[in-house]
């Protein structure tokens, strides 16, 4: 409460109340795609949204794209102007912003329940077979490229060890180590927020209240998420507001087992993918912000290194790459200058899969 009331006096005093009262009032997302369901083989709703690609376009493929720790599928849509989801449909990409359970739709019946649970293991067994599967008959192809953001890439990779998304024939990953490092300031995890409420990791509530206010006053604590020179204010200020869900502390301890023991493996530890990084054989886009302070860019080169497949592109995403600054986590997605310096490497990725598979 201490950090809300000071950081809303520091808001006053920059905007005045009502601007202040105008501000939040600019942080109803808009609605973009159409909304869609499917259900899981274990009775869980997966919400999706699906951008269709203009009908004077030619259609080049289809993206399906999932969220990180604590994310939702707004993060691919926050404002039109840094819409990696517009962009790509635009570009003749279709789209489809996924919600992995436990937030926003992504819940049995479409109802969020506080009793129930979930670990990294359902994204890679329910989840992601799903939402590809699902993509797949919406848009009549028989294969997709999965992009994931953290914690969706890590999924990408052991689904693709496992087998269960054998329609995924590319892959792009963004901040998404095997090994995550005990100095990776990932948030409830091994940095804040890390109170807890009975089966929840509690973000929404801080996110939802305090996160616009940051967001206002350009605060160095959204450091970890979105770098604040980078982006405008109302970026990670909306997304804040209604992108940011609670989390399950099942899936929260087992990250931090992976921490711990320097490992990526299922809940029973009857599976140990970071053994098996040797399987991922699908051509692979892997980026990472060259300031990407939750998950490190050391991380990933050595997740690189790890992987099977003989058409990885590594791109670290910062000034030696010649782009305008150093990217953080989510800023990747979402900066001023994404559309024409970020945006353009997927693209180009993608239609280079396009190309060489004929």
């Amino acid at each position: 409460m201490k950090l809300l009331g000071s950081a809303v006096v520091g808001a006053g005093a920059i905007l005045g109340a009502s601007a202040w009262r105008r501000h939040l009032a600019t942080l109803e997302p808009e609605s973009g795609g159409e909304a869609m369901v499917a259900i899981t083989d274990d009775g869980w709703q997966i919400g999706m949204r699906r951008y269709r690609v203009p009908a004077a376009v030619e259609r080049r493929g289809v993206v399906v794209a999932g969220p990180g720790v604590a994310g939702t599928s707004r993060l691919w849509d926050i404002e039109p102007s840094v819409s990696p989801a517009r962009h790509l449909a635009a570009g003749g990409w279709e789209f489809f912003a996924v919600d992995l359970r436990g937030r926003g739709r992504s819940w049995p019946g479409g109802v969020r329940s506080d009793s129930l649970d979930w670990c990294f293991d359902d994204f890679v067994r329910h989840d992601l077979p799903t939402a590809v599967a699902a993509a797949c008959e919406a848009a009549e192809v028989d294969h997709v490229t999965w992009m994931g953001l953290e914690m969706s890439g890590q999924a990408l990779y052991a689904a693709l060890i496992e087998g269960t998304v054998p329609q995924v024939s590319a892959g792009i990953t963004i901040g998404s180590p095997v090994i995550t490092p005990p100095d990776a300031r990932v948030p409830g995890v091994t940095a804040p927020p890390m109170a807890r409420r009975g089966r929840r990791v509690q973000f929404r509530a801080g996110a939802h209240h305090v996160g616009p206010v940051l967001a206002a006053l350009r605060s160095s604590q959204l450091e970890t998420s979105f770098r604040p020179q980078l982006v405008d204010p109302i970026v990670p200020a909306r997304y804040l507001r209604h992108g940011v869900p609670d989390e399950s502390v099942v899936l929260a301890d087992q990250f931090r087992d992976w921490v711990d023991n320097a490992t990526m493996r299922s809940l029973d530890h009857q599976v140990t993918w970071s053994e098996r990084m040797g399987e991922v054989a699908v051509p692979l886009l892997v980026m990472v912000g060259a300031a990407d302070l939750q998950r490190p860019p050391e991380s990933v080169r050595a997740a690189v290194e790890m992987l099977g497949s003989d058409h990885v592109l590594y791109r670290e995403l910062g000034v030696h790459l010649g782009l305008a600054a150093d990217h953080g986590h989510d800023d990747v997605l979402a900066a001023r200058s994404s559309p024409f310096e970020i945006y353009p490497i997927i693209t180009d990725w993608l239609e280079l899969q396009r190309t060489e598979r004929g």
